[in-house]
């Protein structure tokens, strides 16, 4: 078997070779890393020019060159210039991640939810001092199920927590760690002695709080009114004086358009600073909740800072009904782009599990591949198709596409049966909601919704069979 040489880019180089190593090959390889960074951008010229660099070109010994699948090279013109027949040219797949099929090995899979990560999740549950204990254990027990690390109490400013004690005990039994946001100072002293152990947050309004016995991690924040680094650097020099050695930092991620650039100038400054050492905490909040958009992409975005900028800690909540989920959402991304660090690639091509809207490939069958299929049906089952463009439903003696599933059902001639029609118009509902949502169909399979296909799996439909 001849020697194979694999030819990336700076930025594939890593991944590609650890990649590489974990397959076990049986067949002696080199990995020849380009003078470019995206290896997709190769073009033939570049290809032959560097391969004639390396004297590759003039091999005495029969080599097989793979090149990048999303390569912009012609193979043909790479054999017309080089004139060597010892030498193979093929392309590898699209993605590193399909090199185990591309040689016939099992493909790696990633179990993300099983997967596990060093930033901490701080789960806060809305307005819990206005909650009874049951409804905050449920709330902390949902969080804790769904990846958070810590459950945080909110407190309302104004509002008593009477049963603050007992929350805390009730949830130290099930050995949650727990924080409480709160500038209250006897909700704070009451909750030090009860075993809290993160506090957020303090300022220059409530430094006086620390005069007492602190038994918590205290997170500092800048002064409201100016926000600014200027005043987080003075409020942790205040800390430090009052011998306060450990403690997070919180620069503040504000709202879109209202600051929310400086705020993310703020965490790189933080990060930078050699002279910190203290760990970092950013709240996602302002960025799920105060956005008209689904929560998914915005965590996906606010687990990457997290993790190029080394935020070990990230506060979220589900205030709001559109938020549902973001937990699990944040726990899923920072897994994600976690793992792709270590491998040093993008987090590209590793999970679909944060994919609940759109599909990552077109599985649709085409125009071509339908009439086929009809083509060979000889029964009156109705078989209903995608083609990406259209909703096509046939039989032997029957066929119609359309995008209107109301007036694909009424054109049908074998709907009398209550159950048949029952499990064609289900059918129907979810192909048309896959063409709108540009998803994969297939027949009395659920659609792909990610991470949130748990919530979809259910018993498939049966039709009653007629005896008669």
């Amino acid at each position: 078997m001849p020697k194979k040489i694999f030819l990336t880019g700076k930025l594939a180089y890593s991944s590609l070779k650890k990649t590489l190593a974990r397959l076990n090959l049986d067949f002696d390889y080199q990995i020849l890393k380009m003078p470019i960074t995206v290896a997709a951008l190769m073009d033939s010229s570049f290809i032959i020019r560097n391969l004639k660099k390396a004297e590759i070109h003039s091999s005495a010994e029969n080599l097989e060159i793979i090149l990048p699948g999303r390569s912009q090279a012609e193979i043909e013109i790479i054999n017309k210039e080089l004139k060597n027949e010892l030498l193979e040219f093929q392309k590898g797949p699209d993605e590193i991640i399909d090199l185990p099929e591309f040689f016939g090995k099992k493909a790696a899979k990633i179990d993300f939810e099983q997967e596990k990560r060093g930033h901490k999740i701080i789960a806060e549950i809305n307005e819990a001092s206005l909650m009874d204990l049951d409804e905050i254990i449920k709330i902390a027990d949902y969080y804790h199920q769904n990846g958070a690390d810590i459950i945080d109490l909110g407190c309302v400013n104004g509002r008593e927590f009477p049963h603050l004690e007992e929350v805390i005990y009730s949830l130290k039994e099930k050995n949650y760690q727990l924080s409480i946001d709160t500038f209250d100072q006897d909700e704070i002293i009451r909750a030090s002695k009860t075993g809290i152990d993160y506090l957020l947050s303090i300022n220059s309004h409530n430094l006086e709080v620390l005069n007492y016995e602190v038994n918590y991690l205290p997170v500092i924040i800048p002064d409201p009114e100016s926000g600014n680094l200027k005043s987080l650097y003075k409020n942790i020099k205040k800390v430090k004086k009052k011998g306060i050695k450990n403690y997070i930092v919180d620069p503040i991620l504000d709202p879109i358009n209202f600051g929310f650039s400086e705020s993310l100038f703020r965490y790189l400054s933080l990060a930078k600073d050699k002279k910190l050492k203290q760990e970092m905490m950013m709240g996602v909040g302002n960025l799920i909740e105060l956005s008209d958009c689904d929560s998914t992409g915005l965590n996906f975005i606010a687990a990457a800072l997290a993790v190029e900028l080394n935020i070990e800690y990230l506060l979220i909540t589900e205030a709001s009904f559109k938020t549902r989920g973001a937990v699990k959402e944040l726990d899923l991304a920072l897994k994600i782009i976690s793992h792709a660090e270590q491998e040093n690639s993008l987090p590209n091509n590793l999970s679909n599990l944060l994919l609940n809207l759109k599909d990552r490939k077109d599985r649709n069958y085409t125009r071509e591949e339908v009439k086929e299929i009809k083509n060979s049906i000889t029964d009156s089952n109705y078989r209903i198709l995608n083609d990406g463009k259209a909703i096509n439903i046939f039989n032997a003696e029957e066929e119609y596409r359309g995008r209107d599933i109301s007036e694909l059902f009424f054109e049908l001639k074998n709907t009398n049966e209550p159950s048949h029609a029952f499990y064609l118009g289900k059918e129907l509902q979810k192909a048309y909601t896959a063409l709108n949502l540009s998803k994969n169909y297939r027949q009395e399979d659920e659609l792909d919704w990610g991470y949130l296909n748990s919530n979809f799996k259910s018993e498939k439909f049966k039709e009653k069979k007629n005896d008669n």
